[in-house]
């Protein structure tokens, strides 16, 4: 079997209202669909990440420098074919986003090889388990609404079976904010003793027995994050997620020494050298990469086993569609520190409307996969072509 074509599809959804977080304003969700042909007729989906910039950039990178190098090539040979994208090209693809563009590309390749073995990747990478508990991320900063409205909202993701609620905080000003870039007259920045009460509120209506997390978006400083954490130790949440800049693997390590509250991140961060790094200094609690962002299923199986060998749970980031889930839960279920995934909650149609047969959580907040060969799952092709944006 050898790839005959790689597809690019970069896609647009306007938001039906703007949502913010602690690095500033979202009001579109991007995907970069990702779609390898083979001789076979067999095809794989994969995403790459599109945060932070235009998808039609990680769609030229794709296209441009990844696709060439896998026609002709043999599917099944993920780790050759990782290790030739990334070689190629390492003088200037080290991180960013050449490796998001490599990941989608990875994604697809082991959609596909599933399929030629007639097996889910979850299968194919060990098969602890076939179901992962999923929690519940929303929470965002919106205008016109504070925490009256946030308490509601987290209480309807408890009452639908989830296991945990996250919740954005950080909407703060300090030294190194993006404060500059993000303050916007329709959602104002918070006070750190505002953005602690919001929490205070959320806990106290969701009881001691429901797990908050908390998202800082990487956008407070240490001393800041210090506060903060000092009070939310109090209130018994689950973990804080990227309180400080992801290069910050020194600070972030310090935090985690001081702190009660668990640390969890990167998801900005790439490949396996970086979070060994990240291990080692003790920056992290959970280790949280994005398939779509880190390297693909390749490079995320050795980032999990590299935390399992650190007796650290791995909790994968998923804030984009129904193939990153799929993706990620797969992963989670082959690995024996899969604790928990995050499931976006947010008006997001690539999550479940691109989807022919989404993965949805069950009463009991549980994504349970299915034998189906591959990622077990398919687009529809007039969502594509509603919101493709490259016609």
């Amino acid at each position: 079997m050898k790839i005959e074509k790689v597809e690019c599809i970069p896609m647009i959804y306007h938001m039906k209202r703007p949502i913010y977080s602690g690095t500033g304003r979202c009001d579109e969700r991007q995907l970069l669909l990702v779609r390898i042909y083979t001789d076979t007729g067999l095809v794989g989906l994969g995403e790459a990440a599109p945060y932070g910039g235009p998808v039609q950039s990680t769609q030229a990178v794709l296209e441009q420098e990844i696709a060439p190098l896998l026609i002709g090539e043999d599917p099944a040979d993920t780790e050759r074919l990782w290790h030739k994208c990334y070689f190629s090209h390492f003088q200037h693809g080290r991180g960013g986003i050449f490796i998001s563009a490599l990941s989608g590309a990875d994604i697809a390749l082991w959609d596909l090889k599933g399929k030629m073995a007639g097996m889910p990747p979850y299968k194919l990478l060990g098969g602890f388990r076939n179901q992962i508990p999923v929690y519940a991320s929303g929470g965002f900063y919106k205008a016109g609404e504070g925490i009256q409205e946030l308490v509601k909202e987290a209480d309807r993701y408890a009452g639908l079976g989830m296991n945990g609620v996250k919740i954005k905080v950080a909407r703060t000003a300090s030294p190194f904010s993006l404060r500059v870039f993000n303050e916007n007259p329709e959602c104002r920045m918070v006070t750190l003793e505002e953005d602690i009460e919001r929490v205070a509120q959320v806990r106290k209506a969701l009881g001691k027995d429901c797990p908050l997390m908390l998202d800082a978006n990487a956008n407070w400083d240490y001393p800041t994050a210090l506060a903060a954490g000092k009070e939310f130790d109090k209130l018994g949440i689950h973990f804080l997620e990227e309180p400080l800049r992801t290069d910050d693997y020194e600070g972030s390590a310090r935090l985690a020494g001081e702190l009660v509250t668990k640390i969890a991140g990167y998801e900005t961060e790439c490949l396996v050298p970086n979070y060994l790094r990240m291990m080692r200094l003790g920056a992290v609690d959970i280790v949280q990469p994005d398939l779509s962002w880190c390297g693909g299923i390749t490079e995320g199986y050795k980032i999990a086993m590299i935390a399992a060998a650190h007796f650290m749970e791995c909790a994968f980031h998923v804030w984009n569609s129904g193939i990153l889930t799929a993706a990620s839960a797969h992963l989670s279920c082959a690995i024996p520190n899969g604790a928990t995934m995050e499931y976006d909650m947010t008006d997001n149609v690539f999550r479940c409307e691109l989807m022919k047969e989404p993965l949805v959580p069950d009463k009991n907040g549980m994504l349970i996969l299915r034998d189906a060969p591959g990622l077990g799952i398919d687009v529809k092709e007039d969502v594509i072509e509603k919101y493709r944006v490259d016609h």
